[in-house]
């Protein structure tokens, strides 16, 4: 029998989740590509994807992942979900016997996701 997968998020970044949804539905506009509407509807999408398959991203390999951004999440097994227009979504996993939650820790742009894991431009 297949464990359920649960979705929960970040304390911040449920915050983050709900501002967006706010901004959607007041019909904010965002002042660069992708616009709110195009990243909620992505990163729904991938949430729906998480819980079907907890393994849906891919794992940032640990020699990437600095002290820092351990300590940061708690957790050196982190998994990576592309977005539209280059953003990213972080998340781990949680099991125990009876579940398995997706803990979302964060979405960010490409940007501020190379300075988090320390790649270059070229």
């Amino acid at each position: 029998m297949e464990k359920p997968t649960i979705v929960k998020f970040d304390r911040e970044a449920y915050k983050e989740y709900q501002e967006l949804q706010k901004f959607v539905l007041e019909g904010k506009r965002a002042k660069k590509k992708p616009t709110y509407e195009q990243l909620l509807y992505s990163i729904n999408n991938a949430l729906k994807n998480i819980k079907a398959d907890y393994k849906y991203g891919d794992l940032i390999p640990r020699k990437y992942i600095s002290k820092s951004v351990i300590q940061r999440y708690g957790t050196d097994k982190i998994f990576r979900v592309e977005l539209v227009g280059y953003w990213r979504l972080l998340y781990t996993v949680i099991g125990n016997e009876a579940e398995i939650i997706a803990f979302i820790l964060e979405y960010m742009n490409h940007d501020r996701y190379n300075k988090l894991f320390g790649y270059k431009k070229r």
